[in-house]
């Protein structure tokens, strides 16, 4: 099985929120060589962006922001080099499919941006934790699924492989 995680999918492994221990599970299969999961160098970005804003509201503190980033990196890297995980480049082939996403489905482009890269890679399941992407998604034509609002579903799928 093929798992392609969206930014907010991956900010729980890093930060505990709802669906985290979704992605608990999802890494545990992934390390183990049962699924591939893929993000892209986007989502890194985004990441980033999000676990920052966690700090500047108080949410994190600078000690706990700087050992998330550690283990966002290193566990990023170790699972590189297992060959579990791929880390996806923005292709122009995915660029220019996502704007026909954002038109067809109404999104914000980063969401878009995250459907076609799982397309283009052939992904089995996204997982997410936004409606209007995941939906967006469905009507893609791609199995995805809810980590907060479907977490046996996802559990499911996953252990499933």
């Amino acid at each position: 099985m093929h798992v392609y995680l969206d930014t907010s999918s991956l900010v729980k492994r890093y930060v505990s929120e709802k669906g985290t221990e979704v992605l608990d599970r999802l890494y545990e299969e992934t390390e183990a060589g049962r699924v591939t999961t893929s993000f892209s160098i986007w989502n890194i970005g985004e990441a980033l962006g999000v676990i920052d804003r966690y700090r500047e509201r108080g949410a994190l503190t600078e000690e706990e922001f700087q050992t998330t980033l550690r283990n966002l990196a290193s566990e990023t890297t170790k699972m590189i080099r297992l060959g579990t995980l791929r880390v996806l480049p923005i292709t122009s082939k995915s660029l220019v499919e996502s704007w026909t996403i954002v038109l067809r489905r109404h999104i914000y482009e980063a969401d878009a941006l995250q459907i076609s890269a799982a397309k283009e890679v052939g992904c089995d399941l996204l997982l997410g934790a936004e409606r209007r992407l995941i939906r967006a998604a469905r009507e893609e034509g791609i199995t995805a699924i809810d980590i907060e609002a479907e977490p046996d579903e996802a559990l499911q799928h996953i252990v499933e492989t």
